[in-house]
C-alpha cells in the first residue's frame, strides 16, 4: 500500500489516540491535502515545524499499529470475508462456514489474549 494511504488509514484507525493538534495537522495533510506551507500558515508555525509535526505523528500512528495491531487485524479479516464470499458464490457453504468458523475462532483466541 503506498505510504501516503497507509498513513491515511491508520489515521482513521489511531487517530483519537492522538493530541488535538498531532490529529488535526495530520487530518490537514493527509485528508485535506494541504501543503506544508499552508499547514503552517494555518497553524501559525513555520514549514519546517509542520513537516517535523507530521514525522512524529506517522511514527506515533506506526508505533500505534505495532502495538495495537488493529489494521492488520481488520485486513486479514476483510480477506477472510472475501474468500467466504467467493465460496458462497461457488455455491460452496461448507467451506464459506469454515472460512468464518476460522476467522471467528482466530479473533475469540485474540481476544483472550489480549
Amino acid at each position: 500500500m503506498e505510504k501516503r494511504i497507509y498513513a491515511s488509514v491508520l489515521l482513521s484507525f489511531y487517530g483519537p489516540l492522538l493530541t488535538e493538534r498531532q490529529l488535526q495537522i495530520l487530518r490537514y495533510y493527509y485528508e485535506e491535502d494541504l501543503s506544508l506551507s499552508e499547514i503552517a500558515e494555518l497553524l501559525g508555525m513555520t514549514r519546517q515545524a509542520a513537516h517535523d509535526a507530521i514525522r512524529r505523528g506517522e511514527s506515533q500512528l506506526a508505533r500505534l499499529e505495532e502495538k495495537l495491531n488493529l489494521h492488520a487485524r481488520w485486513a486479514h479479516m476483510c480477506e477472510q470475508l472475501m474468500i467466504a464470499k467467493a465460496h458462497l458464490s461457488s455455491g460452496d457453504t461448507d467451506q464459506a462456514e469454515e472460512t468464518i468458523r476460522n476467522l471467528l475462532e482466530e479473533e475469540q483466541a485474540d481476544a483472550f489474549i489480549h
